[in-house]
C-alpha cells in the first residue's frame, strides 16, 4: 500500500507541476530531474518489494528518509510555505504510523515540523511573506501529526481478533490440532500448514494439511533454537533470511540458519512463510503458515495473534473435553442412585411384602390377593422404569399438575408396596418443574418412604409439595420412631436423601423425635443453581 501510494503521488506530483506553468517558482531543471527521478525511484522501488517482504522490511528505514526528503525538495522548490502541494507530507506521517508505532511517527512529525519552519523562515526574510498562511499551515501539519500519532499508538491493539465463539459448534466433533491449524491458516490465507506440540518427554507432533490432504508430522527437536529472537517470525530458508519484530514494532534481522533448526526445517521441508510459537494453560508449540499470497512484515503481528487463537482452541478443546467426562462420571453417579433409590428400593420392598405374605401363608391365611397385589406392584415397576427412561426422553419440563399426578401415583404404589398409608398435597401454587427435578422427587419419595417404613416402622407418610419463589419446598412427615441420634447430638440424616439433595444444590432439614419424624427439603427451580 504504502510504495503504491508512492508511485501514485510522484507521478501525479509531476503531473500537476508540468501542467502547472507557474511551478516550479526555482531551480525549475534541477526540480523536474529531482521529480523524474523520485517517481523513477518509487516505482523500482514498489516493483523490488511487490513480493518480496525481506526488501520491504530492509528498505524501509531508507525509503522513509528519502520520502522526507522528497517533501522537503518539492515544498520549497514550489512556493515554499505557500505551495499548492503541502499535504505531501502525509504520506511519510502515514508510513511511520503504519509501519511502525507513535515514537517513530513522533519523530517523523517532529522533523517534518521542523523542516517546514526552517523553510518558512527562509521565506519569511522576503516582502511576500504571509504570517496567516504559515501559521495556518503549520497547524494543520501539527494537528494532523497529533492525530496520526494517536493512531500510532493504537494500530498496535487493532490486529485481527479471531472470534472463537463462531467455532465453538466445531470443538468436540473435529480434532483440536486439526481444527486450530484450520482456523489459523483461513485467517493467513494460507494454503499449507503445520501444527505441533510438544509432549511430556519434549518430543513434537502434530498435523499437516496442504494439498495433498491432511497428515501427521513427528518431531525430537525445537523447531525454534532461540526462542528469545521473537514468538512470530517470517523465514525464507533458501535465502537464509529471518524477520520479526519486537513489541515496540522495531524490526529485526537475522540469518535463518542461526535461529531455526535447520535439519528439523529441512525435515519438514519447509521453505518460507510463518513460523509462531505459542504456549497456553494446556499445550505448548508451533505454528507454520506457508503458501501465502502478498506475504509482508505485518504477518508478525498477525502471527503473534494466530498463535494466541491456536492455544486458545485447544485449551476450549481441553476444556470441552473435561467438561464432557465430568458430565459423563456425574451421569454415572446419577444413574447409580436412581438404580439405588428406584430399583433397589423397590426389590427390598418386595422382599418385605413375600416375608408379610410367607408369615400370613404359614399362618394358614388366603395369600392369593396378596400375592395378585405383589404382581400388581412388580407390573407397576416395571411401568414406572419405561416411565423414567421416557422422562430423560423428554424436551419439556413437567406442569406442577402433572408433577402431582406422577408423585400421587408413586406414592398410591408404594402404600400397597410397604403397607404404609402414603399421601401428597399441594399448596396450589403453579411453576414449571425441571425434568431431572421431578425425577429427583420421585426419587427422594421413595427414599423417605422407605425409610419412614424399615427404619421408624411407621404406619402413615405425608407429603407436601409447595412452590416458595424460585424454591420447591418438599415436606416428608411420618409417624415412626425417628432417627438415633449420633453421640447425643442431632439425628443422623440419611445419606441418600442427603447425596441427592446436595447434588441438586438444595437444603435438607431433619428434625426427629419419638412418634414423628419432619424433613424438609428446599430445591431451586431455577436460575444457576438449578
Amino acid at each position: 500500500m504504502i510504495a503504491l501510494g508512492r508511485v501514485m503521488l510522484a507521478a501525479m506530483f509531476l503531473a500537476a507541476i508540468w501542467l502547472d506553468r507557474s511551478q516550479p517558482t526555482q531551480a525549475v531543471t534541477e526540480t523536474y530531474g529531482f521529480l523524474i527521478f523520485y517517481l523513477c525511484f518509487a516505482l523500482a522501488l514498489a516493483a523490488a518489494t511487490w513480493t518480496n517482504w525481506w526488501l520491504d522490511a530492509r528498505l524501509a528505514v531508507p525509503a522513509h528518509f528519502c520520502d522526507m526528503a522528497f517533501f522537503s525538495v518539492v515544498v520549497l522548490s514550489t512556493a515554499g510555505y505557500t505551495s499548492p502541494f503541502f499535504l505531501i507530507f502525509i504520506l511519510p506521517l502515514l508510513s511511520a504510523a503504519i509501519r511502525w508505532g507513535w515514537r517513530e511517527t513522533a519523530l517523523t512529525a517532529l522533523a517534518l515540523l521542523l523542516l517546514f519552519l526552517t523553510g518558512g523562515l527562509l521565506v519569511a526574510r522576503s516582502e511576500t511573506f504571509e504570517l496567516q498562511r504559515f501559521i495556518v499551515r503549520a497547524a494543520h501539519l501539527f494537528i494532523l501529526s497529533a492525530m496520526l500519532i494517536w493512531f500510532g499508538i493504537h494500530q498496535r491493539f487493532s490486529s485481527l481478533f479471531v472470534r472463537l465463539e463462531d467455532f465453538d459448534s466445531l470443538i468436540g466433533h473435529q480434532d483440536p490440532q486439526e481444527l486450530a491449524l484450520r482456523i489459523a491458516m483461513g485467517a493467513a490465507s494460507a494454503g499449507s500448514g503445520i501444527i505441533m506440540l510438544r509432549s511430556a518427554d519434549g518430543s513434537l507432533s502434530g498435523v499437516r494439511i496442504d494439498s495433498d490432504g491432511i497428515g501427521t508430522v513427528q518431531g525430537k527437536q525445537s523447531l525454534v533454537r532461540d526462542p528469545a529472537f521473537g514468538t512470530a517470525m517470517l523465514f525464507d530458508i533458501a535465502r537464509d533470511r529471518l524477520f520479526t519484530k519486537s513489541e515496540d514494532l522495531r524490526g529485526h534481522f537475522s540469518r535463518a540458519s542461526t535461529v531455526l533448526d535447520m535439519p528439523e526445517v529441512k525435515r519438514l521441508h519447509l521453505t518460507t512463510g510463518l513460523i509462531a510459537t505459542f504456549q497456553s494453560g494446556t499445550a505448548q508449540g508451533y505454528l507454520v503458515l506457508e503458501c501465502i499470497d502478498d506475504l509482508s512484515g505485518d504477518y508478525v503481528e498477525l502471527g503473534r495473534e494466530l498463535g494466541r487463537a491456536a492455544g486458545a482452541v485447544l485449551d476450549r478443546s481441553a476444556l470441552f473435553f473435561a467438561v464432557a467426562e465430568g458430565a459423563a462420571a456425574q451421569a454415572r453417579v446419577t444413574l447409580a442412585r436412581d438404580v439405588h433409590d428406584g430399583i433397589v428400593q423397590f426389590i427390598a420392598g418386595a422382599t418385605f411384602r413375600v416375608e408379610a405374605i410367607a408369615r400370613a401363608a404359614r399362618g394358614g391365611a388366603d395369600v392369593d390377593k396378596d400375592l395378585g397385589d405383589l404382581k400388581g406392584l412388580l407390573v407397576e415397576e416395571q411401568r414406572d422404569l419405561r416411565g423414567f427412561v421416557t422422562a430423560l426422553r423428554r424436551e419439556r419440563e413437567f406442569k406442577l399438575e402433572e408433577s402431582l399426578d406422577e408423585l400421587r401415583a408413586l406414592a398410591a404404589r408404594l402404600g400397597l408396596q410397604w403397607s404404609v398409608k402414603c399421601s401428597v398435597k399441594s399448596n396450589g401454587e403453579q411453576a414449571p418443574i425441571p425434568i431431572r427435578l421431578q425425577l429427583d422427587l420421585e426419587q427422594l419419595l421413595r427414599e423417605a418412604v422407605a425409610n419412614a417404613v424399615r427404619h421408624g416402622g411407621a404406619s402413615k407418610v405425608e407429603v407436601n409439595l409447595a412452590v416458595d419463589g424460585d424454591q420447591l419446598r418438599f415436606d416428608v412427615r411420618d409417624n415412626g420412631s425417628g432417627f438415633a441420634p449420633l453421640n447425643g447430638g442431632s439425628p443422623v440424616e440419611p445419606w441418600s436423601l442427603r447425596e441427592r439433595v446436595d447434588r441438586a444444590n438444595g437444603s435438607l432439614l431433619l428434625v426427629s423425635r419419638r412418634g414423628r419424624t419432619d424433613i424438609s427439603i428446599s430445591l431451586p427451580l431455577s436460575g444457576a443453581a438449578a
